[in-house]
């Protein structure tokens, strides 16, 4: 059976109703250094201008709402609409101290405990049902999320404190091989678990507003894919159909944009073939990333972010090189594709 673990579904449920608002808040973000690059280097860098100050304090906004919308969604998962109250209050409650995990866990508790209510409540007369959406499960449930996060600030933000530590400090070997993993994990399903398993921890390297190095690996590893099939589209024709070259020729732009989902296509028709081309190119994208100590502070923009990077040079050259190699790879191993017909990449 391919029916995918409840744990597994309520987790999505929180990260992919979360994933807009980092893009969005990011976005912001990023565009409003673009936007005050006159003030760059000083302590005003990204609010120095009118424009800049909108953009930064609005992109902020959509950030903040990051942890309370993971808690929130995996508790509606579990609990169905009353549990998103608790959930996202256990979100909020996670934001300065324990952070991402604590917002995990906050969620899944959260849950539960709606279904505890939920049960306790049964008893009551039915008279008594229209209250309970709107007084009792949002009440009870916030009082007693609250106090759950006192314990789970207490035991998770040492942990979280230590991670943050951990992922600032990454150095040398370390920091290629983070990036190694992280890249290539980008590419493996292209948007599924494995990608967003990545692509998460990623964004909570960055959740206290500070430059990652696992971002921007993060954000190299998903851009390579859609970039190598493109240049290899256009430098080794002869490996490809009319059609598959001008889907070529959209990967440029999704690759751009960070948008790792322009590889599917080519990896569904010949997976032995593309998926270590791609998977490859990645992991190497990611590892010179941590080489070069690129730094990022925006969870999503890919190119359209490149000039708020420490080390953007570093990122361009990791791109370029993990691209090349998918490009290669693809020479390689692919067939050559027949002229009178369609072929399967």
């Amino acid at each position: 059976m391919n029916k995918k673990p409840r744990l597994y579904k309520d987790l999505m449920s929180g990260v992919s109703q979360m994933i807009p608002f980092v893009v969005a808040g990011g976005i912001l973000i990023a565009l409003a250094f673009i936007f005050d690059a006159a003030h760059a280097g000083t302590p005003d860098y990204g609010m120095g201008t009118p424009i800049a100050k909108w953009l930064k304090e609005t992109g902020s906004l959509a950030f903040s709402f990051m942890l309370p919308i993971l808690a929130g969604f995996i508790a509606y998962s579990i609990a169905d609409r009353p549990g998103f109250v608790p959930g996202f209050i256990g979100g909020a409650l996670a934001i300065n101290q324990s952070g991402f995990l604590g917002a995990l866990l906050a969620g899944f508790i959260a849950g539960y405990i709606v279904i505890l209510l939920k049960a306790i409540f049964s008893k009551l007369p039915r008279s008594m049902n229209g209250i309970k959406p709107v007084l009792l499960f949002p009440l009870f449930g916030t009082i007693l999320i609250a106090l759950s996060m006192l314990g789970i600030n207490l035991v998770v933000t040492p942990v979280t404190n230590a991670l943050q530590s951990f992922l600032n400090g990454l150095d040398g070997t370390s920091a290629v091989l983070v990036g190694l993993i992280a890249g290539g994990m980008m590419a493996i399903d292209m948007g599924g678990p494995i990608n967003k398993a990545a692509y998460v921890v990623g964004v909570a390297s960055i959740a206290g507003g500070v430059s990652s190095t696992l971002m921007a690996a993060v954000m190299a590893g998903g851009m390579t894919p859609p970039l190598g099939i493109a240049l290899a589209t256009l430098l080794f024709k002869n490996k490809f159909t009319l059609e598959q070259r001008e889907a070529g020729k959209t990967n440029w732009i999704m690759g751009a944009s960070f948008i790792t989902e322009g590889a599917i296509p080519f990896a569904a028709a010949n997976p032995k073939k593309v998926m270590p081309s791609i998977i490859i190119g990645s992991a190497i994208a990611g590892a010179l990333v941590g080489l070069f100590q690129t730094k990022v502070p925006a969870p999503h923009g890919g190119l359209f972010v490149i000039f708020i990077m420490d080390h953007w040079w570093g990122f361009l050259i990791a791109l370029i090189i993990g691209s090349f190699v998918t490009a290669i790879m693809l020479k390689v191993l692919l067939p050559v594709a027949p002229v009178e017909e369609e072929m399967e990449v």
